[in-house]
């Protein structure tokens, strides 16, 4: 299970059509996977803080919009990951 890589994850749906815009790619390392992330989340985390601080409200609204796509990048990362090693754990391709 050391060779456990991401599983494709596609993320960022379309709202008029059943498509994604974006993709965590298949057969990323996991620990590469994670340690990404954990970057988007430091990123997101910092700039929720900033948005409260933001003077004109149109900064605000941007920032919380930039933070809530780091959080869905995030959050793809971290499911490619768990989805490949339950891969990896069953022995084989899902």
């Amino acid at each position: 299970m050391t060779n456990a890589t991401t599983k494709l994850t596609p993320f960022a749906a379309c709202d008029h059509v059943d498509h994604h815009l974006f993709a965590v790619q298949p057969d990323i390392p996991i620990l590469d996977a994670l340690e990404h992330a954990s970057v988007y989340l430091s990123c997101a985390e910092a700039l929720f803080h900033q948005a409260t601080n933001a003077v004109r409200a149109e900064h605000s609204a941007t920032i919380r919009w930039a933070s809530k796509h780091m959080l869905d990048t995030a959050r793809s990362l971290v499911q490619a990951s768990i989805d490949g090693l339950h891969t990896a754990k069953a022995g084989g391709e899902a």
